[in-house]
């Protein structure tokens, strides 16, 4: 579709990635998308900092653009580079607006929104200002939520979302290059099921003998590479 050019803040000259594909997809059986939701989202393509100090100003114009379907006609954000820190409170809000968008966009009630929000009010006031459910705006609603997440999620929190047989193979594959056997998987997702805190988890498997002697071979090659 003519629309789905998606320009990655960080890597431009990439392709979209899955997630962004699958976003785009919900606007492919639709007709030629109007004037203003496609500049609403080139809007949302030039977000690129939290940390700016405008950053929720510039970000709840674009959700009210989104609930209005009007252009606003001046750009959301300054796109100058930005220093990658972010305090604890800015990026707790910064997920109730991904959160919420991201049910909003699915077609959640305001209640699911609520149970899944860090802050309830400020998601009560987000549905409030998206108003009622279009397609069109379901698009934006997506992309927003996915271009914020890029910025306000951390590693931890990545992890946090993987399935748990997803989670041990990612973290058996990082650590000693393999996938647990079929046994070894069960055992450890029934570790997890126990309490065995995901934290605790990747500990444990880095700090075996397994990836040790796996990251002293590493270094020796590393130093064969290097002509040492």
């Amino acid at each position: 579709m003519p629309d789905s050019h998606w320009r990655n803040i960080l890597h431009h000259h990439d392709e979209p990635d899955e997630a962004m594909q699958r976003i785009d997809a919900q606007v492919a059986p639709l007709e030629e998308l109007p004037d203003a939701v496609r500049h609403i989202r080139a809007l949302i393509s030039r977000f690129d900092s939290l940390t700016h100090y405008c950053a929720f100003d510039n970000l709840d114009l674009i959700v009210r653009a989104i609930g209005e379907g009007t252009y606003p006609g001046q750009p959301a954000v300054d796109v100058l580079t930005r220093a990658w820190e972010m305090d604890d409170q800015r990026r707790s809000r910064a997920k109730t607006y991904v959160q919420t968008l991201r049910a909003w966009s699915e077609g959640k009630s305001a209640e699911e929104a609520q149970q899944m929000a860090d802050d309830s009010e400020l998601c009560t006031e987000l549905y409030r200002t998206l108003g009622p459910f279009e397609e069109h705006k379901a698009w934006l609603a997506a992309s927003l939520a996915h271009t914020l997440k890029a910025f306000a999620y951390e590693a931890q929190d990545l992890l946090d979302e993987a399935a748990e047989a997803d989670f041990v193979r990612g973290v058996y594959r990082a650590a000693l290059d393999r996938d647990p056997s079929s046994d070894d998987l069960q055992n450890r997702l029934a570790e997890l099921a126990g309490g065995k805190s995901r934290d605790h988890f990747v500990r444990e498997v880095f700090d075996s003998a397994e990836s040790r002697q796996r990251q002293q071979w590493q270094v020796l090659e590393r130093l064969h590479a290097d002509g040492e």
